[in-house]
């Protein structure tokens, strides 16, 4: 048995979107190709009433054989046959063509629309639970989705349209034959409601232990440094097997599901079949249906047997794709939400006075935000940082500073309170990121437009001379030239160019989340010197993780538990009493010393 406690729970997974909103989702989909999908309708309704014309030819032929009409009706009869035949046939594979191509048009709108969704979701959404849900959605459900729509589709669409027209076909032969054949519908719906009713909850929780199976790989992975010093691989193991284990077992109830069904469909054929040769027998015995008109009937009925198969059989595939879909516009529904969180909780600065447009700035109002499985967060902020000016945020690892950063850069939308910001902020974090390709690649990101140029006189404001050399040589910095260029990068070269394209992209306002975090001490003066480049002349959030760095900001906020606890400039907060000073006393032999720090000193 799995321990429920190692799976996420509802709480913590992504939304999934009800029955109704995904009918509305598909539907606008559908809405903007109206004119292929009348075509396809119009096609596959075609290729079904050529397919009644075999049943209904061969019925003839042996009412001709049993009246010894001869040999030119019957061979007309069995031309007619051939003609009906071939001709369903190649009007099927025409609509199954149109449909193809239908099909994957809105299935590659649907991938864009739900990537561009997930891009667009707050970083707390995606990282505050497990992050395989999303994963989960953007690869396997695509791909559930993608399956059916491309293989089960066409063949569902096609069944649905043969057993119409050979319902109709069938009452038009004989009303009695037709009820007769209505025998077999109770096993029919007793079997896919049954099957329904299971299907639906076992295919979610296959799609939820999957994703939870990912995340304990993915964790086990991430962390296999640390599992092996703490001697928890084994830990590990044993969870992914349980995992994985549980994912078994609910596929394996899928198929038993599956397999009753199986059962039902069979035991209807029998019925309805019997039935209607039963029903036949009696109207032939009292004149009033021919030999010809009964066997057209059983055939009718046994052209059923394939397409209402595949069409309860492709109930499964359905069903995943369902769950599939429902899970998909539960992202895009989330994105939307999450924006519109994020426009409500977000507004700009204003201040513009006798017509010239004020410098940005950012005011934060009694703003609160909770981690959901922490319930860890910030409590009641309010701070202002004057246009043009840098403020320093300090403290303690877990008091909150970073997440304050996150939230005004957007990362995050508030619990309550509000960000007002003239601008949209450039946030750039201690995480060192460096994307494939060359110099010229990863400065574009900020600046695709950007010239050579303008590349080489960015990287020189941040003293990345290596780079302006390398950039040089670099044939990627043409930009129909895509070829990667092997530069060899350290960490801190990394971080310069990160500065360099946030000085590219020229921001009104930067918030530095400890920048300078994971930056080893060989590189550390360089990054910090283009730190100080990029916040000049602009509106900044500085997160320090070091005291000299927040000696050099216009104003300090110090941060404990969630809350400023105190908010000045450098020197106002070494002349009071409170944690600031306590700090840079306990590192500094001379307290006037202190713009010549002798030694680093972490934050309060």
């Amino acid at each position: 048995m799995t321990d429920p406690a190692m799976e996420p729970t509802t709480a913590e997974m992504l939304p999934v979107a009800d029955g109704s909103r995904v009918r509305t989702v598909v539907g606008a989909l559908l809405r903007r190709h109206r004119g292929r999908t009348a075509a396809v309708v119009v096609l596959f309704l075609a290729a079904a009433a050529l397919g009644v014309v075999m049943p209904a030819c061969l019925g003839r032929i042996v009412d001709a054989v049993a009246s010894d009409t001869g040999l030119s009706v019957v061979s007309g009869w069995v031309a007619a046959a051939a003609v009906g035949a071939v001709g369903a046939v190649a009007v099927t594979l025409w609509a199954t063509r149109v449909l193809t191509g239908l099909v994957q048009d809105l299935l590659a709108e649907l991938r864009e629309d739900v990537f561009a969704s997930a891009m667009r979701l707050p970083v707390s959404t995606v990282d505050d639970g497990e992050r395989a849900d999303l994963l989960s959605r953007v690869t396997g459900d695509v791909d559930a989705v993608a399956e059916a729509g491309g293989n089960v589709a066409p063949t569902l669409l096609s069944a649905g349209f043969a057993i119409g027209v050979s319902a109709v076909a069938l009452a038009a032969v004989d009303p009695w034959l037709a009820l007769a054949g209505l025998a077999s519908v109770p096993c029919y719906v007793l079997g896919t409601r049954a099957f329904l009713r299971r299907s639906r909850v076992v295919f979610r929780t296959v799609r939820i232990r999957e994703a939870s199976r990912s995340q304990a790989v993915l964790d086990a992975v991430d962390g296999a440094e640390t599992l092996a010093a703490f001697v928890g691989t084994d830990h590990a193991l044993e969870r992914v097997r349980e995992r994985a284990a549980a994912s078994i077992d609910a596929q394996i109830e899928g198929v038993r599901v599956a397999n009753r069904l199986f059962r039902w469909i069979n035991s209807g054929e029998l019925v309805g079949l019997s039935a209607i040769l039963a029903t036949g027998f009696l109207l032939n015995l009292q004149g009033t249906i021919t030999v010809g008109l009964v066997t057209t009937a059983a055939l009718l009925f046994h052209r059923l047997f394939d397409p209402v198969g595949r069409l309860i059989f492709g109930l499964d595939d359905i069903q995943r794709a369902t769950v599939g879909l429902a899970r998909l516009v539960g992202v895009i529904d989330l994105a939307a939400a999450s924006s519109s969180t994020m426009t409500d909780s977000r507004s700009p600065v204003g201040g513009a006075a006798d017509g010239v447009a004020a410098p940005p700035g950012i005011r934060v109002r009694d703003l609160t935000f909770r981690y959901r499985t922490t319930d860890r967060g910030i409590t009641q902020v309010t701070l202002d940082v004057p246009p043009g000016t840098t403020t320093a945020l300090v403290g303690t690892s877990g008091s909150g500073k970073s997440t304050l950063a996150r939230v005004v850069a957007g990362h995050h939308p508030p619990t309550s309170g509000r960000v007002l910001v003239d601008d949209t902020p450039y946030y750039l974090s201690q995480e060192l990121h460096h994307f494939r390709g060359s110099i010229a690649d990863n400065l574009r990101l900020g600046a695709p437009d950007a010239s050579r140029d303008e590349m080489v006189s960015a990287l020189r404001a941040v003293g990345a001379e290596w780079a302006v050399t390398a950039l040089q040589d670099d044939p990627a910095a043409d930009p129909t030239d895509s070829r990667e260029s092997p530069v060899p990068l350290d960490e801190g070269r990394i971080q310069q160019l990160a500065v360099a394209r946030a000085f590219l992209a020229d921001p009104a306002i930067v918030i530095l989340d400890e920048a300078t975090a994971d930056v080893g001490l060989h590189h550390r003066d360089a990054v910090e010197a283009a730190i100080a480049v990029l916040r000049t002349d602009r509106t900044a959030l500085l997160i320090a993780h070091r005291l000299e760095q927040a000696a050099t900001a216009d104003r300090i906020a110090v941060f404990a538990d969630g809350r400023i606890v105190q908010h000045g400039t450098h020197a106002e907060l070494l002349a009071s009493p409170g944690p600031y000073r306590e700090s840079w006393l306990a590192h500094r032999p001379h307290p006037t010393q202190h713009t010549e720090p002798t030694r680093e000193a972490e934050t309060p």
